[in-house]
């Protein structure tokens, strides 16, 4: 995989096809690897961009990685289409992924044909999200206190809120995840601390899909609902991918849905 050095970090990416670009992005606890069954069916029509995002796969992250923000990760994205001369592109992203495409929206359209947002754990748009987000901190702060494994714990889905993305990820994501605690830490959390300029969402000029599965999780589809209602531009839309996310159980719709952005 080629690498491109941005901001301090360098980020393993690979291209396949030709034509519109797509840039995946991927969630916390994964990399680009996730959305390699998306890219293939992409390839024959667009030209497919996948990387690991910083502290993830085999792109590097600061020393003392602890800490981190979406606005840092849509900057890296950024960097990365910039560099490759990929825009503007359809933004394709999932969890946190989908966050950070949101944000490259906002804040670069100028970068962004459209955007595929698959199960935005925007949680800050349900007033009754607060409590469970509580709920969870508490469990995280206990198991903190009394030695636990707290990766664990957040990777295994008992943080139902603040890891409500990587539920159902396949085991063998989660496992190569363990090998970088420190990325999960920075992360854990990371959507709902973004600092997003919601009343920019109705002044939105491109396009938007947003994505779930009869299996996501309620409060991430309460949240996937209420962000369409307020993102000019976004159509709701849900795909059949059994218990797996959209992208994994369900690429060649993805797929699909994100040439209709390209269009």
């Amino acid at each position: 995989m080629p690498t491109l050095e941005a901001r301090g970090v360098e980020l393993a990416w690979s291209e396949r096809g030709e034509g519109q670009p797509v840039l995946l992005v991927h969630e916390t606890g994964a990399n680009g690897e996730v959305w390699e069954s998306v890219a293939d069916a992409l390839a024959g029509e667009a030209r497919a961009i996948t990387y690991d995002r910083r502290g993830w796969g085999a792109s590097s992250a600061p020393d003392g990685y602890r800490r981190t923000t979406v606005e840092e990760h849509s900057e890296d994205a950024a960097a990365l289409l910039e560099s490759a001369d990929a825009a503007p592109a359809v933004i394709a992203g999932a969890g946190v992924g989908a966050v950070v495409a949101l944000d490259l929206l906002l804040r670069r359209p100028d970068l962004v044909t459209g955007t595929l947002l698959i199960e935005p754990p925007i949680l800050q748009l349900l007033p009754l999200a607060t409590e469970a987000l509580s709920e969870d901190r508490r469990r995280l702060e206990i198991a903190a206190a009394g030695g636990e494994d707290v990766i664990g714990l957040y990777l295994s889905g008992g943080l139902p809120t603040l890891g409500a993305e990587v539920s159902r990820l396949p085991a063998e994501l989660t496992a190569a995840a363990r090998e970088r605690p420190g990325s999960v830490i920075a992360e854990m959390g990371v959507a709902t601390g973004w600092r997003a300029p919601l009343p920019s969402l109705a002044a939105v000029e491109r396009p938007s899909r947003v994505v779930t599965a009869p299996s996501t999780p309620p409060l991430v589809r309460d949240a996937s609902a209420a962000l369409a209602d307020r993102l000019a531009g976004a159509d709701a839309r849900e795909v059949d991918s059994g218990q797996a996310r959209p992208h994994l159980g369900a690429p060649g719709e993805v797929a699909a849905l994100s040439l209709e952005l390209s269009r």
